[in-house]
């Protein structure tokens, strides 16, 4: 028998403030598929992720996740989803460990995947700086951190590449593209090209 996709987008329309973003949009997103949304500023690509996610109520059509009519924004117990907007949502008055360890001790992650994500993104010596102390750049790779430890198969990533540099943008994509590889699905908005393999493109008008 066929899984049901993770999350279903069917004929959906949004406006804001009576101005019509997007409508007769679909997607289905399946296990293992990173799907690229494009478009120029303005069509509505944060919009589309915020209406996925369930933190905007569509006006037309269905958005089914797993088959059901549910909104994962609004579920944190079930990890449905993990969010990185172009707001880092970390805690500058605390340190790179406490920020980390709130949602390590948030989802229950083993120390093993928790050590080895540090060391993935090189980010061993800057466990007990504030995040105030930290570059752009800096902020990012911990958000990237973060996504690392978040149990939820499905990603929504909002221009994830912002002020990182080549070489932090290609530990980005693999990142995404391990994630993907094991059984996860991710939804980017992104102007960039990325450098990733079998991605599908969404083009907002």
């Amino acid at each position: 028998m066929k899984s049901k996709p993770l999350v279903e987008a069917k004929s959906i329309y949004f406006e804001r403030g009576g101005r019509p973003i997007f409508s007769s949009l679909n997607m289905i997103l399946n296990e293992q598929d990173i799907v690229l949304v494009k478009g120029k500023n303005g069509s509505g690509k944060t919009s589309f992720l915020k209406c996925l996610a369930g933190f905007y109520n569509v006006k037309k059509g269905t958005i089914l996740w797993n088959g059901e009519r549910i909104f994962p924004a609004y579920t944190p117990e079930k990890n449905m989803l993990a969010w990185l907007g172009h707001h880092n949502a970390i805690k500058p008055s605390l340190t790179v460990r406490e920020n980390l360890k709130f949602y390590a001790d948030l989802w229950s992650t083993k120390q093993s995947l928790f050590e080895s994500s540090v060391n993935y993104l090189s980010f061993s010596q800057y466990m007990e700086f504030p995040v105030s102390w930290l570059s752009a750049g800096e902020k990012r790779r911990l958000c990237l951190i973060r996504l690392m430890l978040s149990p939820a198969k499905v990603w929504f990533l909002d221009e994830p590449t912002t002020f990182l540099d080549i070489e932090n943008k290609k530990l980005f994509e693999d990142v995404i593209y391990k994630h993907a590889s094991n059984g996860g699905a991710i939804v980017c908005a992104t102007h960039d090209e990325l450098n990733i393999k079998n991605y599908k493109i969404l083009h907002l008008e």
